[in-house]
């Protein structure tokens, strides 16, 4: 029997997905949602944790591109909050600023990673698919352990 490698898993990602945005600088988000879109997947964007609470409520997202400084609620704070809700959403933290320290707390607070902006193009597009195939991963380990 063949051993499946993290090659095979990201051979098997998803070619389409649902990714939201969220992020307060309209020309960030701007721009994130015009790369996303230019992978080929599906975007919504939203400026605040507030109006990305409104759309996740509305339907199910496989990654989220979350901004640490958002106004009202912190990043950190809604990542939290995100994941209790939907746990195998894959969620990848975005900052300008490059501090160890806070890139060690979103992964152990559950960030499947942390881009320092502005993010290369294609560093993007790959954090993506790892991010979806490691939602892939927990989709099928949880359909697994329910049967």
């Amino acid at each position: 029997m063949k051993r499946f490698g993290w090659r095979d898993v990201l051979a098997r990602t998803p070619r389409r997905a649902n990714v939201l945005v969220v992020d307060d600088e309209v020309e960030v988000r701007r721009a994130l949602a015009e790369l996303v879109t230019r992978f080929g997947y599906d975007v919504r964007s939203a400026a605040s944790a507030e109006e990305a609470d409104h759309w996740l409520s509305a339907e199910r997202y496989d990654v989220c591109l979350l901004d640490i400084e958002l106004p009202r609620m912190k990043g950190l704070e809604f990542l939290g909050w995100a994941l209790s809700r939907d746990p195998e959403m894959a969620v990848i933290m975005l900052t300008g600023l490059d501090l160890p320290e806070v890139a060690v707390e979103c992964i152990e607070q559950g960030a499947r990673t942390y881009l320092v902006k502005p993010v290369e193009a294609e560093f993007l597009r790959l954090a993506i698919q790892d991010a979806l195939a490691m939602r892939s991963l927990l989709v099928e380990r949880n359909e697994l352990s329910r049967t």
